[in-house]
């Protein structure tokens, strides 16, 4: 568990996943961007009383693509940049992005829910866990992306740290800018893995159609093999197969990274010790 503010853990990112920013079926990047700087333009207009929040949702509804992966999933129109650098994402209702005045009451959800709501990740992570997330990724892209992802961040974390024989130390990580870019190219698999599924809507292990979800799984005996090691990593990053030999690069791709790291911090742990 951890009792870090997972949401806005600083001034350089943030985390709206719970927001469904995410569940837009167009949910890369440039688009998001696009949808957080229009609507944080939008919004000033409601500040200055030049609109009303009615209007303000009709012009995001008559403007942007709603197309939802997962429809039981909200996907809230008042998720804005909060910064002018437009470095963090989250609620342009809450009370510190307008002069005291909660106006979460407008959202769907109501602000007892928005106010109340912890995701999965404050009760599964570990401080440690958390801590080196945070230092390590930089934007609020990414960020969302990993720390909601527990499956994909405590394998990383477990195999690392029985390979290593011990738990690895946030202050190694932060300190060490080679421990951070080599931790840095695992959690960027989450957006340049290239043995994506994009056949169906996924998020991570889970595919939806409409209204139903299911875990996904990779059929190794077809492919002539047993379960991989990686398994559990290869579903968050919502992997296809076609070969036994795609599975032996993705495998490898990861050995590498792992052995890589190990490599580096038991460096730096002779060099302290």
């Amino acid at each position: 568990m951890t009792g870090i503010h997972l949401c806005q853990p600083d001034n350089f990112k943030s985390c709206a996943a719970c927001c469904g920013i995410y569940n837009y079926v167009d949910n890369t990047y440039s688009s998001l961007v696009e949808r957080m700087a229009y609507r944080t333009r939008l919004f000033r207009m409601v500040r200055d009383g030049r609109m009303k929040l009615e209007q303000y949702q009709d012009a995001v509804r008559h403007k942007e693509n709603s197309k939802r992966i997962f429809k039981t999933i909200y996907t809230c129109e008042f998720v804005g940049f909060l910064d002018q650098a437009c470095r963090q994402v989250g609620c342009l209702l809450h009370p510190l992005q307008n002069n005291g005045e909660d106006l979460r009451t407008k959202s769907f959800y109501g602000r007892d829910i928005c106010e109340g709501h912890f995701c999965p990740s404050y009760e599964k992570l570990t401080e440690a866990e958390a801590k080196i997330i945070i230092s390590v990724i930089k934007d609020w892209y990414l960020y969302g992306i990993v720390i909601t992802d527990i499956d994909f961040v405590k394998t990383f974390f477990n195999i690392v740290q029985d390979a290593l024989g011990e738990s690895i130390s946030p202050d190694a990580v932060e300190s060490e800018s080679g421990l951070a870019t080599i931790m840095g190219e695992y959690f960027s698999l989450k957006i340049n893995w290239p043995f994506r599924d994009t056949r169906k809507p996924r998020f991570g292990k889970y595919f939806f159609v409409g209204e139903q979800y299911d875990i996904d799984r990779i059929d190794y005996k077809t492919l002539g093999l047993d379960t991989h090691k990686f398994d559990s990593i290869f579903l968050s990053l919502s992997s296809a197969f076609s070969t036994k030999v795609e599975v032996d690069r993705a495998g490898l791709l990861l050995d590498n990274i792992i052995e890589r790291f190990c490599s580096e911090y038991r460096k730096i742990d002779r060099f302290h010790n």
